[in-house]
This record gives structure tokens, sequence and C-alpha cells, in this order.
């Protein structure tokens, strides 16, 4: 949910706040008796201090909303120029271009947690296997200095007699 789209949700809720507020106020038909004494006061004062604490912590509610919402926007940037930049890398080395490999990345939304990079697909033999996962180590320890690499590429022997 947008930040715009909430704030619009918050007024909406003010909005009715407020003139659920007036409405009461102004109920037609009550009879122009006095109040008791000392009532009267007592009750708007703690009526209206109902009011501003409800919109305090809606106001709170949607701060604390709207600053998870960009954290993991954040993340989500982060994580996807990780993954271009270890994507970028491996096109460019002469033997694995060309290979279905793809690296995948996911960065927590905590800070302290560590980027997972997910590289899968298929290669020919052990060395091309190893020699992709050096180059994902390598540009990713440019960029960040925490993250995990999960190995899911399958070693797959008529890939050999095809590029060859």
């Amino acid at each position: 949910m947008s930040a715009t789209r909430m704030l619009g949700m918050l007024l909406a809720i003010v909005t009715v706040l407020v003139s659920a507020a007036g409405v009461q106020a102004q109920a037609p038909g009550s009879p122009a008796a006095p109040p008791p004494s000392g009532t009267a006061a007592d009750g708007g004062f703690a009526g209206a201090a109902a009011v501003l604490l409800a919109l305090l912590a809606l106001f709170v509610v949607v701060g604390i909303g709207v600053k998870f919402y960009d954290l993991r926007r954040k993340r989500e940037t982060e994580a996807v120029h990780l993954q271009a930049q270890i994507s970028d890398a491996l096109l460019r080395d002469q033997v694995l271009f060309g290979l279905p490999i793809t690296p995948t990345v996911n960065v927590p939304t905590w800070s302290g947690s560590p980027a997972v990079i997910e590289v899968s697909g298929q290669v020919p033999t052990a060395e091309t296997k190893d020699a992709a996962l050096r180059i994902v180590d390598a540009e990713a320890r440019r960029i960040r200095p925490d993250f995990l690499i999960e190995d899911r590429m399958a070693i797959v022997v008529t890939m050999e007699r095809r590029a060859a």
C-alpha cells in the first residue's frame, strides 16, 4: 500500500471521526434542559481527549506502517541491484556465456541478516560450476559484505557435447 493511499485513508477516518463528534454534539430533538452541575464540562473534555488520543494513536500506527513499507522497498531495491550486478558478471565471462545460470537474491527486511543469493541452472562440468560460484562470490563481496550463497546448479553432462 502506498504512502499516499495510507494518508488518504487516514484523512477519511479523521473526517468521519470529526463529523461523528459534530453530529453527536448537535443531536436534534434534545430538550434544552440544563446539565447537572460540573458534568457538562468534564464530559466534553473527556470526549475531546478521547478523540485526540485516538487520532494520535492512528498517526503513530500509520507512521510505523509507512516506515516498514519504505524499509521493505529499500531492501527490494538492494536485492535487485545485487542480482543485476551478479547476472552481468556471469554474462561477461566467456566460459559461462550462454549457459542457463540464474542468480536470485533475497535481502531480508532486518539489516543484521545476510543477503541470500540462490544460484540455479545447469552447467556441463564441475569446473564450470566452480567458476560460476567464484564469480558470484567475488561480485557479491564487491557490493555487500554479508551474504550467503545457495548452490542449486546441476551438472548436466549432455550439455558438454552440445557446447563442443
